[in-house]
């Protein structure tokens, strides 16, 4: 078996906001653990006990979970962003604590996400001392990071040692206002087992509506370019008490339907 790592991943969304990133970082966690990696999970929290535990384990140095499943450390509060500003500065005491996790803790591996400033994973980035890995996933331009604190942001990239991208639109982005060498590596799901389909049972469909709005409506077009002849049935899964309000393909009443899950 290979050696095992001191992994660390950093995510700057609080940790119970139920973000996709933060799911995305839970089951890469989950992964290396069953691996035999000790992995960190470093993150905001909008909860004081969460915060108050983390911290704990900072100053004790009591930092990896003793059965090996991924530690939960929430270095400091979510705040909420200022009049006026993009997003709130990081609180000294937040910097504090990632700044003492850091010279604490002998990683192998810093993984963070986003790590735009100001953010936990920027302040993970500047205080990390292990090799450094930086995942972009959304192809979103951060305005206070390209524009106000472009230099700030160029020089704290630097630290990375690798950078990732989940999609090519996000690393086409990147490059131009941070210029570097950017690996395309894809969003991934489990595999689920499959059920045989029973002959002559229609094509199934499914769209998870735990996507951004655009998701929706890319779906709703490749439905048009199905032909309602062939025998076929989309279903929407939706967490909505009501349904989705979109324009109905030109298909038959029940090729389309919604359901909550």
């Amino acid at each position: 078996m290979p050696e095992a790592l001191a992994i660390a991943h950093v995510t700057p969304y609080p940790w119970e906001s139920g973000h996709e990133i933060n799911e995305h970082v839970r089951r890469m966690a989950g992964g290396l653990s069953a691996r035999g990696h000790r992995v960190l999970i470093v993150a905001p929290s909008g909860s004081h006990e969460l915060v108050r535990e983390g911290r704990r384990a900072v100053r004790t140095g009591d930092l990896f979970s003793p059965d090996g499943s991924p530690r939960v450390l929430a270095v400091g509060e979510a705040l909420p962003p200022l009049p006026g500003r993009a997003r709130a500065a990081v609180p000294i005491d937040v910097t504090r604590t990632v700044q003492d996790l850091f010279e604490r803790a002998a990683l192998d591996i810093c993984h963070v996400h986003e790590p735009f400033a100001p953010s936990v994973a920027s302040v993970a980035l500047r205080h990390s001392r292990a090799l450094n890995v930086g995942s972009f996933h959304t192809p979103t331009e951060r305005v206070v990071s390209t524009q106000v604190a472009r230099r700030v942001v160029q020089l704290v990239f630097g630290r990375l040692d690798v950078r990732l991208t989940s999609f090519r639109a996000t690393a086409d982005l990147l490059r131009r206002f941070f210029p570097g060498d950017y690996r395309l590596l894809t969003p991934g799901a489990e595999a689920a087992p499959r059920a045989g389909r029973e002959p002559g049972a229609p094509v199934e469909i499914a769209f998870v509506d735990a996507e951004e709005r655009p998701a929706l409506r890319l779906f709703l077009r490749g439905l048009r370019r199905l032909d309602p002849a062939l025998d076929w049935r989309a279903t929407v899964l939706t967490t909505s008490a009501s349904r989705p309000s979109f324009p109905p393909p030109k298909t038959s009443p029940d090729s389309l339907r919604t359901t909550r899950w």
